[in-house]
């Protein structure tokens, strides 16, 4: 199963036993899988199969799938309801007797509300419920495999976002040695401010003082990880089946990892970087919560 978005459409037709079958499919984000079944309700004993079948092909997002059911068969003659029929007919004699003029026949108190009912349709049989679920998995297949195209899609700008980081971080590093360097003469101008005429600074305590920025500005660990999170990500891309949730805590580790980076160094150059890589993070996040 490839990587798959959680948006798609499918629509399927199908006719036998007796019935005509409509289905629609739709999917849209959610954290987890639901499936909602809209059909008539004398077919309702065959939602569960097609509420099954949905869970078959998609693990993830909301499932709409509306099934539009018809019989081609003659339809069961309508009702007439005697007893509302004849209350009809008392209020009529009773209105007729003070008003002689009123002509009222059979057919127009036929027509009033409640007097004719349609039967009640027989019973869902198998053969029906079969043609019912055929057509709502083909729907389901059709949405699965747009699912699919839309996935591989997002699949390829994921992976460009994570060259964007990838380059980031290796351009941090290379940055990190001159960064600490520049610190450390930026320490050495503003020291040497504050001192007499003909006083001079110790250089064991340069050397202290650089070695203390280096370590304090040493993005080294946040590098490796964020390469390792980096590697993760791709190889979920590369894997088939649900990636989504792995990848959504992925991009937390990746967030986490950026900002380390920026809180640690003071370079210009570096700080450029760390806002960048904080775009692509977020442009990662986003996209990422749109796979199943």
């Amino acid at each position: 199963m490839p990587v798959r978005s959680m948006t798609g459409f499918g629509a399927a037709a199908r006719e036998g036993a007796g019935v005509e079958v409509r289905a629609e499919v739709r999917t849209v984000n959610h954290r987890s899988l639901a499936v909602a079944v809209r059909s008539p309700g004398w077919t309702e004993g065959a939602t569960a199969a097609v509420e099954a079948a949905a869970k078959r092909r998609m693990s993830r997002g909301s499932v709409s799938v509306h099934l539009t059911v018809s019989r081609t068969g003659p339809a069961a003659p309508a009702r007439i309801q005697a007893d509302v029929f004849a209350d009809y007919l008392l209020q009529l004699d009773e209105a007729m007797s003070r008003v002689r003029t009123l002509p009222v026949t059979a057919g127009d108190i036929l027509r009033l509300p409640g007097v004719v009912t349609e039967s009640s349709p027989d019973a869902l049989s198998e053969a029906e419920a079969a043609v019912i679920a055929e057509a709502a998995d083909a729907a389901l297949a059709e949405a699965v495999t747009m699912r699919e195209r839309e996935g591989a899609a997002l699949a390829a700008e994921l992976r460009g976002i994570l060259d964007e980081i990838e380059r980031g971080a290796a351009e941090a590093e290379a940055l990190a040695p001159a960064a600490v360097l520049a610190a450390r003469d930026r320490m050495r101008e503003r020291v040497a401010q504050l001192l007499a005429p003909g006083q001079t600074i110790p250089e064991e305590l340069i050397a202290r003082e650089t070695a203390l920025l280096a370590d304090k500005a040493d993005v080294a660990e946040e590098i490796a990880r964020l390469r390792s999170h980096v590697a993760q990500a791709r190889s979920a891309l590369g894997e088939d089946g649900a990636v989504g949730r792995r990848l959504d805590f992925l991009t937390q580790e990746f967030g986490r990892e950026v900002n380390t980076i920026g809180s640690k160094s003071q370079d210009v150059a570096i700080a450029r970087l760390v806002v960048s890589m904080k775009v692509a993070v977020e442009r990662l996040k986003e996209q990422a919560a749109n796979l199943e």
